[in-house]
């Protein structure tokens, strides 16, 4: 048996024939969609939109120069708005409950959403300006006073807690100061005391240190050289004085200068030599017959005779002669005064080794108080420096302190209040009713093609002809009845 072709007049006729298994659950979906419209719960959205509003003083005086970015500030604004402290004064000031539990915190959480409003263009990023505060509920009363009272308690509760971290962050840097303070000032004392033990042997000291040892050096050379002059010239004068004590030839130190005077008090010996030089320079310049010549070698004989005779006196008549002589006198005078000298210039002497010693010992302590003061000196430098930046800290925190009892800084404002919802969010009627109708034509398209395919009526000749494989030899296309012509 052929299989007879299917003809698009064939769905016309199938659509004819069971129209009412196609209109009856579309009615139906559409009578259901409406219930459902008119009897499921309805849930209302009400929206507030705060604004962040920009600081009245310049942002670099009163916080960080680099901006906050939107994902941080959403999540802390998202933390404070639903923290319980703000919920549970909503739930009081909205009349939700007196003492509200955490089973209804809970579903205010659930029920609150923070959004940022989509830029105009596509091509501005969002920036958290302006961001919204919504709230889901049964009754739009409700849903749009619990919207206001989240928006108003969270901006004057926000408004609370930046004025208190102001504060607080105040005072703590003010107490951290103070302890930064009493660290600085025990340091300081401590550091003090050991440089007061370790006086001249400190580390900045060692140049002065040096200066100073160059110094006595110096001072010991020159100080040795007039040492030596002085030794000289006592050796000198007791030279000279015990010359005169023994009468020796020596005393030709005390004779005067050939030409000049004797001096009467000059002693036999001293007269002497000078008689003898005399003579010596007269015989040069005269004969021997000369008058001069021949006075002086009489005098110089008279004088060869005294000074026999007084070597021939008892030694403690020729001193005692001697101490009445001034020239003895004046040569043991000079002796005293050398000997005093000396004495002098050794005690400078023994004085300035003692403190070459002195600061070449701090010399060498320097490097050990150094490594000493070092950890003290490092302490002292970190602490004075930890106060320096907490002082400024405490500066910009008051300066912060102040914006924010004036509410000039940045801080956030209802722009717009939450409107009364009209429209339910959920559910939306046209969805529902689209649902309904759509979800009416399948089973309207499915019960009219099942009830056509379990259908074993013959309705035209290719039925008739399928189901008994006999020829047709004519068709009446449409049987009138009589009370139809009538």
């Amino acid at each position: 048996m052929e299989e007879t072709p299917v003809h698009a007049l064939d769905y016309l006729g199938v659509l004819r024939r069971r129209k009412w298994w196609l209109i009856g659950p579309i009615v139906a979906s559409i009578v259901i969609g409406a219930a459902l419209v008119r009897f499921l719960p309805k849930q209302y959205t009400a929206g507030a939109t705060i604004a962040v509003l920009s600081s009245g003083v310049a942002s670099n005086l009163v916080g960080p120069s680099t901006p906050i970015d939107n994902g941080e500030r959403i999540r802390a604004v998202s933390q404070q708005l639903l923290s319980s402290r703000v919920l549970t004064r909503v739930a009081k000031e909205a009349g939700l409950s007196a003492s509200p539990d955490e089973a209804l915190l809970s579903r205010l959480r659930t029920a609150v959403t923070i959004t940022v409003p989509t830029p105009v263009t596509t091509d501005d990023p969002k920036r958290l300006d302006t961001f919204v505060v919504s709230y889901v509920d049964d009754g739009p009363a409700r849903a749009q006073l619990v919207a206001n009272k989240l928006a108003t308690v969270f901006v004057d509760d926000n408004t609370k807690a930046r004025q208190q971290r102001a504060e607080y962050t105040a005072s703590f840097i003010s107490a951290e100061l103070a302890a930064s303070q009493m660290r600085l000032n025990d340091l300081q004392a401590k550091l003090r005391r050991a440089k007061e033990s370790h006086i001249g042997q400190l580390p900045e000291q060692t140049q002065a240190n040096l200066q100073t040892l160059s110094g006595l050096r110096q001072q010991t050379d020159s100080n040795a050289t007039a040492l030596r002059g002085e030794q000289d010239r006592l050796s000198m004068i007791e030279r000279q004085l015990e010359s005169l004590t023994q009468g020796g030839v020596d005393a030709v130190t005390m004779a005067p200068r050939p030409g000049a005077p004797l001096d009467p008090t000059l002693s036999a010996d001293a007269r002497i030599v000078a008689l003898e030089r005399e003579l010596a320079m007269a015989r040069q310049a005269y004969t021997d017959k000369h008058p001069d010549v021949v006075r002086l070698r009489e005098d110089l004989a008279t004088a060869r005779a005294e000074a026999a005779r007084e070597h021939e006196r008892p030694a403690a008549d020729r001193m005692a002669q001697l101490r009445t002589d001034p020239s003895y006198r004046q040569l043991s005078a000079d002796r005293d005064a050398a000997r005093l000298r000396i004495r002098e210039l050794e005690r400078v002497e023994a004085d300035l080794r003692r403190s070459i010693g002195a600061y070449q010992s701090r010399m060498e302590a320097a490097p050990m108080v150094e490594q000493e003061l070092a950890s003290v000196q490092r302490d002292y430098d970190l602490e004075k420096q930890q106060y320096v930046e907490l002082s400024s800290k405490l500066a910009a925190a008051g300066i912060a302190e102040n914006v924010e009892r004036t509410r000039t800084g940045e801080r956030f404002a209802v722009l717009y209040s939450a409107p009364y919802p009209i429209d339910p969010t959920k559910p939306v009627p046209w969805r529902v009713m689209l649902l309904s109708i759509v979800g009416g034509i399948c089973l309207g398209i499915a019960g009219m093609v099942g009830r056509e395919y379990f259908d074993r009526s013959i309705h035209d000749v290719r039925d008739l002809r399928d189901e008994l494989e006999l020829s047709v030899l004519g068709e009446v296309t449409h049987i009138t009845s009589a009370d139809a012509a009538a």
